[in-house]
């Protein structure tokens, strides 16, 4: 890997007078705060809409604040690069920030230029350390750490422009070159058979383990496994997942034996991130899977309180969980476990079994709720009616995480907190692999007696209202008898007629986005792999599926991210529509997801009107102002984030425009 000197002042001459007052046109509100003391303007980026994404996800355009700066155009134009993003910063006095904390695939790539426009601003790097006034410029070389800090007691302005590396530091440019700015223009480019090398070499030049000659073996495979798919696909979109499936290969089963074995220095360890962060954009990073309940009483903090009236007993799947083999190991937990083997409140097996083993009452208790907590010991209860329950069903990353997070604030509903994939996917019956993982797909024949009545069982487990009360917390008498219910699961594109003939009365609420934001928030929930929801699927040929399986979905082994994208918006559409139809006209409502952001209070009030929900003061203060950011957002809503993918998604649209006009038409009618 080529080194440069860390900064290198460039011989750039600009305006810088001029462009302080062009700069001046825009208001408070138009520099997005980025951390303590740094705010931006984003004047070129993917898509040309404000994020922070590589090149790599799209094809790079001037944005609205951009396109109204002439003379910064002109000084862009001048520097005769091709840019990859570019903003204007603004640090205010005695602040300094870290420059790019993380390494990554756009750095192994990419430079970065600042033009100083107000101010001072100081780069300091492992051994240098530059200054620039208005008017210079300096190249950097990301390879390394640094830092920039504005000393002064002023606020300070600078450009700053991505380009790609070059052999050799840029002559000396003037801002007379009338051209125009030049794009980054390819979108995807992952890195060459040669490049692959060249960051293994460094891998290999910084290790030092035992297992040094197996991990050389190792890394030749990984180089072989690319060439041959490199060879294949190049840098096509087609190949995306091929790749995908690589990386994952590095970074499960190569990184972390590599990274124990690296010197403490920072080459490898960069080498390592360029090769795992090559098709990652900006978005956030996956968060850790927990199992449904779990995962939602981690995040309320809350803790299933011990009901000692009422009966517990074994779960009857707990010893599959890793959580009771590793309890096994614990002989106090396997002899509460066995106490509970047959049906017993928690006061009769203290009582009759426990008081007199030695065991101290504190003990027991606290055996007890690790137990429940991890659902290896669950109470039996009579669950309560399930009157008129609301199902929210809408194609993925359509915004029902959004609608289902306001709708659940009604001072009558009660959720389970999230979405129910191994709620219900945990009944074997209802498990994809009973079909031969043909799809999500559940009809009326698998709505069987005892699934009907284990289904309001387990969602009554995970039970809480607003307040986060959980329903089998409350004492026995106080525990409603009849509830209204809130559920929210993307699958249930497929599941219309099951949930139906489970719940006579469901009512569902059909969400509609545009295909276009849709389709790109697919295509970014794929990329982030935030939305992983099948590994290793049998006929798939990859380590990994997201979101819900659509009937025939093994046909699609060839296609590209955004061809899958689209084909589950279709069939999502398409089963919600023809299911719904089936079903009488007043047990299901439409709303766009357009409304909900722009008229939120018409929208809920037209929910709640079909849903026949009471309205209070709580609800009245939640649709007086905007509504708040899902907490499943990728990054800040805006209805023009899309065109990032704009030109990807533009290809598949005219193979949608069949389904577009039923639903459109849908539209029309549901809201004459």
């Amino acid at each position: 890997m080529k080194n440069y000197s860390q900064f290198q002042q460039l011989d750039v001459r600009f305006d810088y007078k001029r462009v302080q007052q062009e700069i001046s046109q825009f208001s408070h509100e138009d520099w997005r705060e980025e951390s303590v003391g740094k705010s931006v303007i984003v004047l070129v980026s993917v898509g040309g809409t404000i994020n922070q994404d590589f090149a790599i996800s799209g094809a790079v355009q001037l944005t609205k604040f951009g396109d109204n700066c002439n003379y910064l155009k002109q000084v862009i134009a001048a520097l005769d690069i091709p840019v990859s993003r570019s903003r204007l910063v603004r640090l205010t006095a005695k602040t300094e920030t870290v420059a790019y904390p993380e390494y990554n695939y756009h750095w192994f790539r990419h430079h970065c230029i600042y033009l100083a426009i107000t101010g001072a601003i100081t780069f300091t790097g492992n051994q240098e350390k530059i200054s620039l006034t208005a008017g210079e410029a300096v190249i950097s070389n990301n390879f390394q750490p640094y830092s920039l800090s504005n000393e002064t007691e002023q606020e300070c302005l600078y450009l700053v422009v991505e380009t790609k590396k070059r052999e050799a530091f840029f002559p000396a440019v003037s801002e007379k070159c009338s051209g125009k700015i030049i794009l980054e223009t390819n979108n995807f480019q992952v890195l060459t058979p040669e490049e692959i090398t060249e960051l293994i070499q460094v891998i290999v030049d910084d290790l030092e383990t035992p297992e040094f000659r197996s991990l050389c073996q190792t890394l030749g495979e990984f180089l072989e496994r690319w060439e041959e798919t490199f060879t294949r696909f190049g840098n096509s979109r087609q190949g995306e997942l091929a790749y995908q499936d690589l990386i994952l290969t590095f970074q499960e089963q190569i990184a972390p034996k590599v990274n124990l074995g690296l010197r403490n220095s920072w080459q490898g360890k960069n080498a390592v991130k360029v090769i795992l962060s090559m098709l990652k954009t900006s978005e956030k990073k996956a968060p850790k899977k927990f199992k449904t309940g779990v995962l939602a009483r981690k995040k309320l903090q809350i803790k299933p309180k011990i009901q000692w009236e009422a009966c517990y007993q074994v779960e009857a799947n707990g010893a599959e969980t890793k959580e009771f083999q590793r309890l096994q190991k614990l002989p106090e937990y396997e002899q509460i476990l066995d106490l509970f083997g047959e049906k017993a409140t928690v006061a009769e097996v203290w009582e009759k079994k426990v008081s007199e083993t030695g065991i101290k009452r504190e003990k027991f208790v606290r055996i007890v709720q690790k137990l429940t907590d991890l659902e290896l010991l669950v109470a039996e209860f009579q669950p309560p009616q399930f009157v008129k329950p609301i199902f929210i069903v809408s194609a993925p990353r359509a915004g029902s995480t959004l609608l289902f997070e306001t709708l659940s604030q009604f001072p009558e509903l009660w959720t389970i907190g999230g979405e129910s994939h191994d709620l219900i996917e945990g009944i074997p019956a209802l498990h994809p692999s009973t079909h031969n993982y043909n799809s999500n797909r559940l009809t009326e024949a698998d709505a069987q007696p005892e699934v009907c009545e284990i289904l309001p069982k387990r969602f009554v487990r995970q039970l809480r209202d607003r307040l986060q009360q959980a329903y089998l917390d409350l004492p026995l008498p106080e525990r409603p008898s009849k509830i209204r219910f809130l559920e929210k699961t993307p699958k249930n594109v497929l599941r219309i007629p099951f949930l139906k003939a489970a719940f006579p009365e469901a009512l569902f609420i059909y969400l509609y986005r545009d295909p276009r934001q849709n389709i790109s928030s697919l295509l970014d929930g794929w990329r982030s792999r935030r939305f992983v929801s099948y590994r290793n699927l049998p006929g798939w040929d990859y380590q990994e599926w997201s979101f819900f399986l659509p009937p025939n979905w093994s046909s699609l082994q060839t296609s590209s991210i955004v061809e899958i994208a689209a084909y589950q918006w279709k069939t999502a559409n398409s089963y919600i529509l023809d299911d719904l139809n089936n079903l009488p006209r007043s047990s299901w409502c439409l709303v766009r997801y357009s409304d909900l952001v722009q008229q939120p209070k018409q929208t809920i009030t037209k929910i709640s009107n079909f849903a026949k929900l009471n309205r209070d003061e709580h609800i009245e203060q939640i649709l007086s102002q905007s509504l708040p950011v899902s907490r499943m957002a990728l990054s800040a809503p805006s209805p023009d984030k899309w065109r990032k993918n704009a030109q990807e998604i533009n290809a598949v649209l005219p193979n949608l425009e069949p389904i577009i006009q039923l639903v459109e038409k849908e539209n029309e009618s549901s809201f004459t």
